[in-house]
Order: C-alpha cells, then sequence, then structure tokens
C-alpha cells in the first residue's frame, strides 16, 4: 500500500521549518536567538518553541531533519487525525525542549518533534495498521539508526554500517512477505532507552513519542468504533442500511 491521503500538514509544517532554516543560513544571529538555551526558562519564554525550527547540527543534520519530517510525517498522515499528529510532533517536541533544559540546554532542532512521530508510528506499527505504506518499516529503522548514532560525535560511518545491517536484511525479509512490523516497531522504543540512560535527548523523545500514541486509540480502533457508531445511528433511526442490507457496519 502506498500513501492516500495528501499529507498537508506535514507539508506546511516543512515549508515552516525550511524557511527558518534559510533565515538562519543567511542572517547572522538567528540561530542565537532563536535556539533553546538556560534564558528560556526565564525571560526568553518563546525559546522553548523556536528551538524547534532552528538548526545546530549543519547542513546535514538540517538536510536529514527535513526529509524524515517529509517521510514519517507523511506516513503518519495516513494513520493519524491532524490533531493526534500535532500532539505527536509539537507536544512531544515542546516536552521533550524542558527535558532538555537539563541534558544539554543549549541548541536547537526538530530531530526530537520526528521522533515523536517515529515513536507514533511504532505504536501504529504493532497494531499493524493498515493504512501504513509498505515501505514504513524501512523508514523506521533508517530514523532509528540514525538517532542511535548520536551517541558519537562522527556518527556518519556508524550510521551507515548501521542501515547495511538493518536495511539490506529487512528489504529480503519484506521481499518474503514475513511481517516486520511488529520486530520494526520494538526499535525506536529500545533505541530510546539506550539514548535516554546516556541523558540524550532523542531517547526522551522515542520513549515520549511512543508514550503518547500508545496513550490514545489506534486508528484501527477508531475506525471501528466509527462503524459500530454508524450501525447504531441507523437502528435507532429505522433507516435501512446502504444498499438495503440488515446489516450496519458491514
Amino acid at each position: 500500500m502506498g500513501v492516500e491521503r495528501f499529507p498537508g500538514l506535514t507539508v506546511g509544517v516543512f515549508v515552516g521549518t525550511a524557511a527558518v532554516n534559510v533565515l538562519q543560513w543567511l542572517v547572522v544571529g538567528v540561530l542565537g536567538q532563536l535556539e533553546r538555551s538556560p534564558s528560556g526558562l526565564h525571560r526568553d519564554w518563546w525559546r522553548s518553541g523556536t528551538a524547534l525550527f532552528v538548526q545546530d547540527g549543519g547542513f546535514g543534520g538540517a538536510l536529514l531533519n527535513l526529509v524524515f519530517l517529509l517521510v514519517l510525517g507523511t506516513v503518519a498522515e495516513q494513520v493519524l487525525p491532524r490533531w493526534r499528529w500535532l500532539i505527536q510532533y509539537f507536544g512531544v517536541g515542546l516536552g521533550v525542549e524542558f527535558i532538555a533544559y537539563g541534558w544539554q540546554p543549549v541548541g536547537g532542532g526538530n530531530s526530537i518533534a520526528v521522533c515523536g512521530l517515529a515513536g507514533g508510528l511504532a505504536v501504529s506499527l504493532w497494531h499493524r495498521e493498515e493504512r501504513l505504506p509498505d515501505w514504513t518499516p524501512i523508514a523506521v529503522i533508517i530514523w532509528s539508526t540514525a538517532m542511535f548514532v548520536t551517541l558519537w560525535d562522527r556518527a556518519w560511518l556508524p550510521a551507515v554500517l548501521g542501515c547495511a545491517l538493518l536495511v539490506g536484511p529487512a528489504k529480503m525479509l519484506s521481499a518474503r512477505s514475513i511481517d516486520l512490523r511488529r520486530p520494526v516497531a520494538v526499535l525506536p522504543v529500545a533505541v530510546g532507552l539506550v539514548l535516554a540512560a546516556t541523558a540524550n535527548i532523542h531517547g526522551a523523545a522515542l520513549i515520549l513519542g511512543t508514550a503518547a500514541a500508545a496513550s490514545t486509540p489506534s486508528a484501527t480502533a477508531d475506525r471501528a468504533v466509527g462503524i459500530v457508531r454508524h450501525g447504531l445511528r441507523r437502528r435507532v433511526s429505522g433507516r435501512p442500511c446502504r444498499g438495503g442490507s440488515r446489516r450496519c457496519g458491514g
């Protein structure tokens, strides 16, 4: 299955974030004014939010974050209502910003918000949501690997090796029609626990994103409830179901 719903919310957030990123590279001082810093807990209250729109990881880090905002954001919009998407992205991102004041008081980037989406997708994979695109497990594997290698300063080589070790076998198993959704769903949680143990803010974001998604009904459950309610309304009103059938919601 592919993408069936246009990811308008994802595109909007991508454009806004990319615009601020371009501005920070063109105008000296923008990063310093908008990134997270201890003053965000006092007079510069806006920093907790604006830190999600600037990048402190250079061009490579910004590119990775923006690409996976598009990728994981698009997938998330296939299975989540938009209000839940906003919670997974901005709710988790803002929550982790306050954890970051203790772990990494200075910095900026939307990677923690993308981790919130990844945590939400981990729950969707566990529930085997039907509307997830077929390539969702591969995308989650790559992002989880990229977050894991933030344990090292020069992370490009470990990232490439990690992706090669995980993505290759995953593609082979998927080609043999082996369901990878639940095994892959465990990966962001496992990576999150390891990172959180080292006071890495991406670990907190993965765990909080998973917890936020797990505390709300899955898309499958939402659809089931909708079908039941639809059937009950039909029966109470006495109107026949679609096609004249006596069975509603089928």
